[in-house]
């Protein structure tokens, strides 16, 4: 097959492809998790940023540079986690440095690959080698090198596309909590499915992927409209109709031809064997008439956008920005109601739902901020995987957004100790983010995976103890756990250790190792709380 430039239509099958590629494999992609803790959520992260990303580029025009740039808008609105932040500055460096363009050749891929690398090493603080950073750098080099020698873009991407994967197996010699816990970089193999379905899609060949569960499909395939006047009468077509057809030798531009005159919005996209169809049509019966000639036809979805605006309406009239009553306002993460009504009692003006293996995207923390009646807005991520995404918010936003970087709950808790309303918002981020090192963390859950960590010998199912997020000791038994983590993080001065019990612990077994552990610290006053947290059966601080 011979290639030359990539133009609009092409470059949304392509992002497609790639994106159901990276989808198809995410649950691979969560399970290289550095720690066998349950955080490994990086192929989710990354899935949903990358979907985010292709539902933007799905409604741009057929403009190179205008798909590009919309991409880029979708990945920085829908990023969730470090990897999906750092993968939304991959599509803006990307989008940037390509430029306005009609189509792209091996010169503006070049362009774009290390535009990408460049915008996500400055958007890190303190950048680390053997990460997907590395990786897609890499393949920045390498397409710099092959410049000028190839002149067929597949064969060019290729020999990208290996090279960065010979990069990725070295990752474990580069950072060593990878070699130890016997993985390569989760966010470097999510990012290489991706590459791997785009290849798949310039070759015309199909992205075979495992077949997903029902409420993975509506993700797979969530196709947001284009933006419309949400005024009901000003709707042409009446009903989103969407769904799959699977058949031998159809062709994807005559079944586009056929359909475009009954309706708008028209999207075809797949292969000769699985085609996606979406349209907004008055008349759903006559297109699904004409599918079913083509072949079987499944996930039918038919909305009516009628009454799907007015209820957007209604929403927007209720979730109007409120008027600023005060200097500063506050936004946390957390899960579990009674962690959230904790941060509620401490003065939080919105509290959203997330934290490990839940983390929100950059859209869902705007929108907590354009909720809090203030001038000015603190968001406490509570979270080392959501520090990121939430530093992205200020950029969307036209008040001053500052960022706490709290890693941990009882972390978040003790920032909020230190929040003074009547000073300035520098002073506050200063003197909350100080207030983070006046507590020592403890976290205790189970492992969700063999690993050996820091000389111990973890099988799936143990109760592992974290001191400050680094796994410290292991046993049977939750309670057990908690007690022996104590014992490596209570020093002679602390004064204040307080108990956060999850989900999975009843009040009886709670008060129980209370009293166990105000025996073992009398001279400690010892506080215990409802977290309802999951995944951690205990979160404690000591100070």
């Amino acid at each position: 097959m011979s290639l030359d430039l990539i133009d609009g239509p092409k470059l949304k099958q392509i992002l497609a492809a790639g994106v159901d590629n990276l989808v198809g494999h995410k649950e691979e992609v969560d399970a290289l998790n550095v720690f066998p803790v349950p955080d490994g959520d990086t192929g989710t992260n990354m899935s949903l940023t990358f979907q985010a990303a292709l539902r933007e580029a799905e409604k741009a025009t057929d403009d190179v540079a205008n798909i590009l740039e919309r991409a880029a808008q979708g990945a920085l609105m829908g990023a969730r986690g470090n990897s999906g932040v750092i993968v939304s500055q991959f599509f803006r460096g990307f989008a940037r440095a390509v430029g306005k363009v009609d189509k792209l050749g091996i010169p503006e891929i070049v362009r774009g690959i290390v535009g990408a690398a460049n915008t996500a090493y400055q958007a890190v603080r303190k950048p680390v080698e053997g990460t997907i950073l590395t990786v897609v750098r890499e393949a920045g080099e390498k397409a710099q090198k092959l410049q000028g020698k190839e002149k067929d873009p597949i064969r060019f991407l290729e020999q990208v596309y290996k090279h960065a994967e010979e990069v990725l197996a070295k990752t474990p010699e580069m950072l060593p909590t990878l070699k130890q816990a016997g993985v390569v970089d989760a966010g470097g193999k999510g990012l290489l499915f991706f590459f791997q379905g785009v290849l798949a899609g310039l070759k015309g060949e199909a992205v075979v992927v495992r077949k997903a569960a029902p409420d993975e499909k509506k993700q797979l395939f969530a196709r947001v409209e284009d933006d419309l006047d949400l005024d009901p009468e000003n709707i042409t077509f009446q009903y989103c109709t969407e769904f799959i057809v699977r058949g031998e030798n159809m062709n994807l531009e005559t079944i586009r031809e056929d359909l475009e005159p009954h309706g708008d919005c028209l999207l075809v996209v797949g292969d000769e064997k699985t085609i996606k169809i979406h349209i907004h049509t008055n008349n759903p019966g006559l297109i699904l008439d004409y599918a079913v000639h083509l072949g079987s036809l499944s996930e039918i979805d038919i909305n009516n956008m009628v009454e799907q605006s007015q209820q957007r309406l209604e929403q927007l009239r209720r979730d109007q920005p409120p008027q600023a009553n005060k200097e500063i306002g506050l936004v946390a993460v957390a899960s579990g109601e009674g962690l959230q009504n904790i941060f509620r009692s401490l003065g939080v003006d919105e509290v959203i739902s997330g934290g490990q293996t839940m983390n929100p995207s950059t859209e869902e923390l705007y929108k907590a901020v354009m909720k809090v009646p203030a001038k000015q807005v603190i968001i406490l991520p509570n979270n080392s995987n959501i520090v990121m995404t939430a530093g992205q918010v200020g950029e969307l936003t036209d008040i001053p957004v500052a960022v706490v970087p709290s890693k941990f709950i009882p972390q978040g808790i003790a920032a909020l100790m230190a929040f003074a309303p009547e000073e300035s918002l520098v002073h506050n981020q200063e003197a909350m983010t100080r207030a983070l090192s006046s507590v020592v963390t403890g976290e205790v859950t189970f492992a969700v995976r063999a690993s050996s960590i820091n000389g111990l010998e973890i099988q799936e199912g143990d109760i592992v103890g974290l001191k400050d997020g680094d796994i410290t000791c292991k046993g049977k038994d939750a309670s057990a756990v908690l007690l022996d983590l104590l014992s490596h993080c209570v020093e002679e001065e602390d004064s204040f250790i307080t108990i956060y019990y999850g989900h999975d612990i009843n009040e009886k077994e709670a008060e129980s190792v209370l009293e166990k552990v105000q025996a073992l610290y009398p001279d400690a006053e010892v506080e215990l709380y409802y977290g309802g947290q999951p995944l951690y059966y205990y979160l404690f601080s000591v100070e």
